[in-house]
This record gives C-alpha cells, sequence and structure tokens, in this order.
C-alpha cells in the first residue's frame, strides 16, 4: 500500500522538498501538494513520472511567473504610517531581489539588514560566547541582589529583645543590640533587612513597624500612637537613603513598601523587595481549582473525615507539598512548625487608645518580631527551592524589578474620586425614585387588581394586625425618613418593573432563582433549559407551594451567566444588558430601560469604589519629601501612589494587584472607568510604553513552528504572521466563522482554547454568548471547530510514548504544549523555569491540565516581560536615560521618563511604543466616561520608523556606540550547558508526520511502515485493537474529541 504524504510547499521549492521526502520515506509514496495551508480546496496529486523527473534533476527550476505568483498571495500589513523623509526612506526599501523567503513564504529579514541587526553571524542559534557577553546587564541586577539574599538566608538573627521587655515606646526607631542598651537612631543603617509593618484596619498609615538584621533588631512607633495630640494625618516610616543596593524582605512586602517614606521620592531609590509569599506561591503555590481541593481536604483533616479522607487519598500527594499562601501556612509547611504568637488582633479588633496601654503595647510588637524570624526562617527554605525551580538570574531580577511598580498622578485623582462618587449617587437615587413611583403605583391600585398581575400577584399582600399596609410594602418603607428605599439589585425591581423572558413574566425562586413560566398548553415553546422541578414534600427544605402545586405553568430558570449550576441572581444586573438590547428581556414599562443602563453604569465603580478610595495617595511636599527636577508648580501638585503589587501571585508567576492589575479600559457608558487615565506624568515628562499583541497567540505560534525549525511552518505559525484581518484568514476570523460568532467573541474562545478549555466548556461559553442556539446544534459546531483545530486524539502509543492529537491546523502546538505539561520536570522553553510542585505528573498525575497548559502558555509570557524589564533596566543604567519603571501588567509595560529622553526611552523598548502624558490603553481613546465629561489630548503611537526619525541612537548624542559588552560572572546556578541550550523538539520524524494525518487510516499505514522498516532490529511491537467500531485487528488507534 502507498504512504499517502500531504505537504505544504511553495512552487519554487517543491523539487528539492520532494527530493527529501522521498528519501526520508524509503519507500514509494503517494505525494499530494498545496501551495498554502490556505488552500485546503485544492490539492495535487504528483504523478510517479515527475518524481522520477525531479529525481533526475540537479536542481529545481521554478519560473518567474510562480516566484511573482506566490510572493503576491502575501498579504502586506501597513499598521503604522511611517514620517520618514523622503531622502531616508532609500535606506530602508528593501528591493525585490533582496526579499528573502524561507520554506513557507513567511518573509525574513533581507541578508544586508539581518548581519547589521545580528552583527553578522548566521541564521542559527548564537555561540555560547556570545550569549555571555551580552549579559553582562545581569551582573548589575541580579546578582549583587540575589548575593544579599543568600546572605540573609544563611545568617541566624539575634534574640530577639522581647525577653526582657526592652521594647521601647519611644516615637521613630530604636536599635537593639545585644549586650548594649536600646538606642534611637534616624533609621536602620543595614543593608538587608526583614521587616513587618502593622497599620489598623480602617487606617492607611503605619502605626508600628519591626525590622532585624543579622547583627541588630529595631523597633519602630509612630509619633501620632505615642503623642495623644499629634493631629498630622499620618506618618510615614523613615528607612534612609543608602548609596548602595539595599534588600527588603517580607511576606507580601508590597505592602510594606507602600509605608516607607523614601519610595515616595520622584528619584528611584536603592532599595529593592524581595516577597517570600512570590518565592513560595513559585515552587509550592496553588492554582484556582487546586486551592479550593486543598482547603476541602484541610478541613476534613482537621475534623478527621475518614470517608473523605479515603476518597480523596490521591490528593493527599498534593497536599504535601504544597499549601495555602498566609505566612502561618507557608511557615507550617515549609519549617514544620507553627507561628506561636497572641490570638488577639488589635489591628482588626482594636483602636489606637488599646494599643496605648504597656503590655498590650509589648505584646504587639513581640508578635511583630517572631513574624519578621518566620520570614527570616521561610527564606531559609525557599530561597534555594526558588533559585532551583526559576534557576535564570533574569527571572530573579525580574521578580525584584517588579516589586518596585511607581505611579504619578495630580490632584484630578481627587476630582476623579468625587465626580465619580456624584454620579453613581445620583444615578443611584434616579433608579430608587423610579421603583419608588411603581411601588406606590402598586399599592395605590390594590389586592384585587394585583390578584390578576401574574407580577404583583407574587408579592405578601398579607397585613399585620396594627398595620395597614402589605407586608412586602412594609419591608421597605423606612419609618425615620417617611420614604421606600428600592435598589435595582433588590428582588422586589423586577416585578415591580414587569421584567418579561421571550414574552414570558418571570418569577423569583429561593431554590432556582430567576424563572419564567409557560403555559402548559403553550405549543410553540421551544428552550434547551431544563424544567424547574420543586419539592412536593413540605417538611423539605425549600419548598415553595406556590410553584409545587402549579398546575398550569412551567417553569424554567434564566441561563446563568456565571459557572454552571450558578442560578440568576439579578436579571438586572449588566451582564444581562445585551439579553435586553436583543429583545429577549423585555418590560411592561418604558423606565426599565433607563433602570438598566443607569444600573449598568453604576457596576464599574460600585466593584472599584472601595479599592480606589483606600490607594494611600502620597503628596510629597506635604510629608517633607523633596522631588529635585520638578518644576516647582509641578511639584506641589503631584501625588504618587505606590501599587500594592505582589509580583509572582500565580502560580504561572504573573502578577497580582487588585486595582492596576484589573483596570478596564476607558467606556463612555462605566462611571469611573477612566481611572486608568488619572494616572498622569508630571510636567516635563512622558509616559512610554507598550502592550505586547496577542502575545498568548505569537508564543504558542513559536512553540509549535519549533518543531520543525522554521517560522510559519505550521498551521498556527502561519495563521498568525501571515493571516489577515481584512480577508479573514487570521485566527480569530477562522474561528469566528467556524462557530458563527463575531471575530470579538472569537477571541474569547481562542484564549480559552490555548489555556486548555475542552469541548463542554467551549460548548457552554457558546451557549451562554448565543442563549437561542440548540445545545445539539452547539455541540455539533464546538466538534466540528475542534476537529478542524485541535484535530482528533489517536490513542496509539508507539509512535511517541502517549496519545497525541492529529490532523488539525494547531495539532503540534497542542502536543507540544501537552508534551511539556506532562514531563516530569516541565520548563518554560526561554528561562527554563519550573513549575509548582503541586503540578508536576509526580504528584497531580494526568489532572488539572487546563492549569497546567495554561501554566506552560502563561508563564513563558512572564519570561518575555522579565527579558524586556531586564533589558531596559541595562538600556536605561547604560545610555544614561533619564527614566524609571511605573507599571507593568501582564502584556502591557510603560515607564516615565523624561520629555527630552523621550525618544531614546523609545528606541531601547524596539517595538511600536506609545508616547504620552496619561497611562491608558491607546493613545487616541478620549476617556470621556458618565463622570469624566472632558476630552484628554491625544498622546502618539510610533513605530520603529518613527522612532528612526527623531532619534539613531541610544546616546544622548545621537552618535553611534555599537560596541560589545564585556563579560563577568552573574550568579549562575546550574550548568551553563543546560542553561543556554536552544529550544530543540526531541520529536522523531515518524510523529511529526503522523500528526499530520487527516484519518485514522493513514496512521495505521504509517504505523506498518514503521514496523517493517524496524521489524529486523526489534520484536514485539504492540498491535492494534479493535476500539469503537473499527474492524482492523491492528488497530489501537480512537478517534475522539475528547480533551
Amino acid at each position: 500500500m502507498l504512504l499517502p504524504i500531504r505537504c505544504v510547499v511553495p512552487s519554487r521549492l517543491r523539487s528539492e522538498y520532494l527530493k527529501y521526502i522521498i528519501f526520508r520515506a524509503k519507500r514509494p509514496c503517494k505525494i499530494f501538494l498545496r501551495n498554502s495551508k490556505r488552500d485546503l480546496a485544492t490539492e495535487t496529486h504528483v504523478p510517479n513520472s515527475l518524481l522520477h523527473k525531479i529525481l533526475r534533476s540537479d536542481k529545481s527550476e521554478a519560473t518567474s511567473e510562480e516566484q511573482s505568483r506566490n510572493k503576491k498571495d502575501i498579504p502586506c500589513k501597513e499598521n503604522y504610517k511611517t514620517s520618514l523623509r523622503e531622502e531616508q526612506k532609500e535606506n530602508f526599501m528593501i528591493k525585490e531581489s533582496q526579499r528573502i523567503f524561507n520554506e513557507a513564504e513567511v518573509e525574513m529579514l533581507p541578508n544586508w539588514l539581518y548581519k547589521q541587526i545580528f552583527n553578522n553571524s548566521n541564521r542559527s542559534h548564537p555561540p555560547k560566547h556570545r550569549v555571555e557577553l551580552a549579559l553582562k546587564n545581569l551582573k548589575n541586577q541580579a546578582k549583587p541582589i540575589l548575593d544579599l539574599a543568600i546572605q540573609l538566608a544563611d545568617s541566624n538573627l539575634p534574640i530577639i529583645p522581647y525577653i526582657n521587655n526592652e521594647w521601647n515606646f519611644i516615637s521613630g526607631w530604636t536599635r537593639y543590640e545585644n549586650g548594649k542598651k536600646p538606642t534611637l537612631v534616624d533609621f536602620p543603617n543595614e543593608r538587608i533587612l526583614c521587616l513587618v509593618t502593622k497599620t489598623f484596619a480602617k487606617e492607611n498609615y503605619p502605626t508600628i513597624a519591626c525590622a532585624a538584621s543579622p547583627t541588630a533588631w529595631y523597633s519602630w512607633v509612630s509619633p501620632r500612637l505615642v503623642n495623644v495630640n499629634n493631629l498630622k494625618p499620618g506618618n510615614l516610616i523613615p528607612i534612609g537613603k543608602l548609596e548602595d543596593d539595599r534588600l527588603i524582605v517580607g511576606h507580601n512586602v508590597g505592602i510594606d513598601r507602600t509605608k516607607i517614606k523614601e519610595e515616595y521620592q520622584f528619584e528611584e531609590t536603592r532599595n529593592n523587595f524581595l516577597d517570600t509569599m512570590c518565592l513560595h506561591v513559585a515552587v509550592s503555590g496553588l492554582c484556582h481549582r487546586l486551592r479550593s481541593d486543598w482547603v476541602k481536604y484541610e478541613k476534613a483533616r482537621q475534623q478527621k473525615n475518614e470517608e473523605y479522607l479515603l476518597s480523596a487519598k490521591k490528593f493527599q500527594k498534593i497536599y504535601d507539598v504544597s499549601s495555602m499562601n498566609k505566612l502561618e501556612e507557608v511557615y507550617k509547611f515549609h519549617c514544620g512548625n507553627k507561628l506561636e504568637k497572641s490570638a488577639y488582633n488589635i489591628f482588626k479588633k482594636g483602636t489606637v487608645e488599646d494599643l496605648r496601654y504597656k503590655k498590650i503595647f509589648f505584646e504587639t510588637m513581640s508578635n511583630c518580631a517572631l513574624e519578621v524570624k518566620t520570614i527570616q526562617e521561610v527564606l531559609k527554605k525557599v530561597l534555594p527551592r526558588f533559585l532551583d525551580v526559576c534557576p535564570h538570574p533574569v527571572s530573579f531580577a525580574g521578580v525584584i524589578h517588579m516589586g518596585n511598580m511607581f505611579l504619578t498622578t495630580n490632584k484630578e485623582w481627587e476630582e476623579y474620586i468625587y465626580n465619580s462618587e456624584y454620579a453613581y449617587q445620583y444615578f443611584n437615587n434616579s433608579i430608587e425614585s423610579i421603583l419608588e413611583n411603581l411601588a406606590n403605583e402598586a399599592l395605590k391600585n390594590g389586592y384585587e387588581n394585583a390578584m390578576k398581575d401574574p407580577w404583583l400577584s407574587q408579592l405578601d399582600w398579607s397585613k399585620g394586625s396594627k398595620c395597614i399596609n402589605p407586608k412586602w410594602y412594609q419591608n421597605i418603607y423606612n419609618y425615620k425618613t417617611k420614604k421606600v428605599k428600592i435598589t435595582a439589585s433588590c428582588n422586589l425591581a423586577p416585578i415591580l418593573l414587569k421584567l418579561k423572558w421571550m414574552n414570558y413574566p418571570l418569577y423569583y425562586s429561593k431554590l432556582h432563582g430567576w424563572m419564567y413560566k409557560v403555559p402548559v398548553d403553550d405549543k410553540n415553546f421551544r428552550t434547551k433549559s431544563v424544567k424547574c422541578e420543586f419539592p412536593k414534600n413540605p417538611n423539605i427544605l425549600n419548598y415553595e407551594p406556590k410553584f409545587a402545586e402549579d398546575i398550569i405553568g412551567n417553569y424554567f430558570a434564566i441561563p446563568s451567566k456565571g459557572s454552571e449550576g450558578h442560578r440568576c441572581g439579578n436579571p438586572l444586573a449588566k451582564r444581562y444588558m445585551r439579553e435586553y438590547e436583543n429583545g429577549i428581556i423585555s418590560s411592561e414599562y418604558s423606565q426599565a430601560e433607563m433602570v438598566f443602563k443607569m444600573n449598568a453604569a453604576c457596576t464599574y465603580w460600585m466593584s472599584i469604589r472601595e479599592r480606589i478610595k483606600s490607594q494611600l495617595l502620597i503628596y510629597p511636599k506635604e510629608h517633607g519629601i523633596e522631588n529635585v527636577d520638578l518644576e516647582l508648580t509641578d511639584s506641589k501638585d503631584l501625588g504618587i501612589i505606590l501599587p500594592k503589587a505582589l509580583p509572582i501571585g500565580t502560580i504561572t508567576r504573573r502578577v497580582v494587584e487588585n486595582t492596576w492589575a484589573t483596570a478596564t479600559n476607558a467606556k463612555d457608558y462605566l462611571i469611573g472607568s477612566e481611572h486608568k487615565s488619572m494616572i498622569k506624568a508630571p510636567k516635563g515628562y512622558k509616559i512610554i510604553g507598550a502592550d505586547v499583541d496577542s502575545q498568548e497567540m505569537w508564543i504558542s505560534s513559536l512553540i509549535s513552528d519549533a518543531e520543525f525549525g522554521f517560522h510559519g511552518s505550521t498551521g498556527m505559525g502561519f495563521m498568525t504572521l501571515q493571516g489577515n484581518k481584512i480577508d479573514g484568514t487570521d485566527l480569530h476570523s477562522r474561528t469566528a466563522q467556524i462557530l458563527n460568532i463575531s471575530r470579538m467573541e472569537a477571541k474569547v474562545f481562542n484564549y480559552s482554547r490555548l489555556y486548555g478549555a475542552g469541548i463542554e466548556s467551549v460548548v457552554e461559553m457558546l451557549e451562554k454568548s448565543n442563549p437561542n442556539i440548540d445545545s445539539e446544534e452547539a455541540k455539533e459546531r464546538v466538534s466540528t471547530f475542534f476537529k478542524k483545530t485541535k484535530g482528533e486524539k489517536c490513542h496509539h502509543r508507539f509512535i511517541c510514548g502517549r496519545a497525541f492529537w492529529f490532523g488539525g491546523s494547531e495539532t503540534y502546538m497542542v502536543n507540544r504544549l501537552e508534551e511539556i505539561a506532562l514531563s516530569a520536570k516541565p520548563q518554560t522553553p526561554v528561562l527554563k523555569c519550573g513549575i509548582t510542585d503541586a503540578l508536576t505528573s509526580r504528584y497531580a498525575e494526568s489532572n488539572y491540565m487546563t492549569s497546567r497548559i495554561n501554566w506552560v502558555v502563561q508563564s513563558s509570557g512572564v519570561d518575555y516581560l522579565h527579558l524586556l524589564l531586564v533589558s531596559m533596566k541595562y538600556l536605561i543604567k547604560k545610555y544614561k536615560i533619564r527614566a524609571r519603571f511605573m507599571l507593568s501588567v501582564h502584556d502591557d509595560i510603560r515607564y516615565l521618563v523624561k520629555e527630552d529622553d523621550k525618544y531614546r526611552a523609545a528606541l531601547a523598548l524596539q517595538i511600536s511604543v506609545d508616547i504620552d502624558h496619561v497611562y491608558r490603553k491607546e493613545t487616541d481613546m478620549d476617556c470621556m466616561t458618565i463622570s469624566h465629561q472632558h476630552k484628554i489630548k491625544p498622546g502618539k503611537s510610533v513605530s520603529i520608523h518613527d522612532i528612526l526619525n527623531h532619534q539613531t541612537s541610544l546616546n544622548e548624542d545621537k552618535q553611534d556606540a555599537n560596541e560589545d559588552v564585556g563579560s563577568d560572572p552573574i550568579g549562575i546556578r546550574m550548568p551553563k550547558d543546560k542553561l543556554w541550550a536552544p529550544y530543540k523538539p526531541s520529536l522523531t520524524d515518524a510523529f511529526i508526520w503522523a500528526q499530520s494525518m487527516t484519518s485514522f487510516e493513514e496512521i495505521e499505514q504509517l504505523y506498518h511502515q514503521i514496523m517493517e522498516s524496524n521489524k529486523n532490529k526489534e520484536k514485539g511491537f504492540p498491535k492494534f485493537q479493535n476500539i469503537n467500531g473499527y474492524q482492523n485487528a491492528n488497530r489501537e488507534c480512537q478517534p475522539q474529541n475528547t480533551c
């Protein structure tokens, strides 16, 4: 039987490629060729006569007509309009004769430009000495701070002073050294500190602090605690300004950093912060799904629930190698000890007056000291583990840099809060007024009319012995204000507004949430929803007689917008706005539209108002912090906010921050959504930065293409590089076509799949995005979608030792991601960072695959971010660019730069860059919202050509200085051969071929070919089994679309 082989080969390369195929096959083949992966409908069979002719020829001959036709098919990207002068354009023009295309028709850099950029190296992996030379920048970033961290981890802290009740109740810093009396100091003059600060729950400013170095202990007391008459708004903790690098270690140290006075200086300090919580999350942390399972298991252990522990026996392996993030849990896990401290937390339950009692003060300060000691002991254990899991110095340096976020604003921040709150209260009052009028009208119409109404008849119209109003009205009436108070979140609101779902009235059930009632005799009604069932026994919990005894209607739950199994809690919520606009939700009253829109406008501010108000905004002038290099008028209004960031907050090592990392972009219908744009550069400065477009997508495509070793060699890579939104050939457009959804919705589906979502999850997503779609149709669409993208699953293990996917446009990517996730020691391809122990195959086996595949992609994105941070830090220092890191959220990075240096900073980033005076998603967004009624003037988005038009060198004098950097030790903690090894696929040609097959029959033929070619070398190959209706007794392939 002839082996069928399908290939995507450009016309001009076919001859040489066919020679290679025939040579590797070593047997007769039936070969089919396409010009590109888009030409799926056209496929040419190569006749044997042509194969013989090719084998006899010495070189391939492609006609000029074929070449021009192939090049013409390549879409041109015109994302940016350059502002180069005419005389400069010639230098950057690529002549037709110089254009180079790789094997997948992806245009590469021309040789002359490649040589300039890559120092005349060939198109392969750079030699080791070149890599080492390029890493001088790490010397001044990772190693000095890492040395301090190791020094602290190797030290033993002095004895805690509380043994003799030596804590000083005096404002400011006190130093405690063994054998000496406590002495007052201005600040701890130490390069290494473990720090704990304490703040009362309702305040923003610190009250006490405790710190320790390898030589001494320190305590700090707020002047406000000691002096009853101190009326200052608050005091920050002075920690001094050292000339050398300083390391401050804490647990969730980002919160401690916001209390330090020097961190609000406009000029960047030498303070560096290391978080033991971050180190723990990276090596022994828990993902969201693991966390809930871990909590259940821990609860069962505490309650000695033998039945649950036996059923979850396999989870014990994960439980034994992981823990939650609280200091007590981390200390117990890594050190095996319990944190012994007072159970009474005065900062949550007490007051400043309570803390002034000497006994309570001594006890509280001793608890702080115990926490400091605990943090240092945790560091001893977790730092070596972190350096083993994340061995590259860039990973450590990236964590340090991410801990120094710094945001600038002005008095407009306070105006923003006031305007947002005013708009929010105005809309809320308007909603309450509408609902109050409807309630009074319902009361006026009386009981008899209400019983004829399907909505008002649901209310409790019974009256108390001394009351003239029914109970439902009594529940909303405030006797002090003599007014009715009803909000949009109240269960009474949808009833008063007489809301309908698909023209059927809404009802509320304690068991099922909001439902709609369909008459039993309605023959035209069709739905995919399951009918709600109600307990018939009055003694059962949640017995609802009006629903259980209803024989004239069936009830169906409104689809939840949350996860499966959740109820609809409020049909007026913003997430149901689309259903209202599409007419699925309607009302008897025209006011419902106004209530919907006003309630939707309030939702964002409701969700962030407490976080926004809790931001510690410091005006340096008011705290005696002098800021040089700022104009006097701007210095007065300058406000600084330090985000409370956790540099490694998830197992993928992504940053977690509850205000800025979760911020939405300004939307004209959302109150308060302009809050990112309230971060403003001071006069004479600009905010420079960029976000990486489709970061996860191109990382995945690189992993996919790496199997062949050239760009665009797989379907995923080809669509990422050559796909065009205009002609519908990009990944999102193809997904939209297959699923019959919008391109914007397709983005959500694609990223979900990248993170390992299976068929059931995607079906659920499709049903939620389109409530009218039939379940069977949704399953059929998604199955087709998965077959075309992910492919089908073959369980024949002989080819690669495990089950694998084949026949889809993303098959190579999916198989490689699964291979990395399931390996004994998963590592990111570039910086070789490992996964948390809890998700390795040794403990998780084949479970939690969604989280593990998600880790491969997102953690690789974090590698890219850390590399960018370290590179920028190096270039800023080397070329004396007046800039400092502001903020990074996943694929977005921003710097605050002196206006004179804006193009040098943009050139250092080397990609399309935003030059702006505020922080926003796009430079042309006017950021107008309900609470912000004036437009913000636009910034600039500049390409590399625009930057070169202004700045051709990173040097301030614009002269080139392309000298090589020197080589110095950077503290590598693993063999260089392993660390610098380029990413290489470890797959055989047989496996690569198998993934490209389009049917199980073709895989079977490949299997037989492998057996035939190896029959004289090995014995006892596994045989195919008869699975899923296949008649051939030698098959072990099973067609599945499961994940």
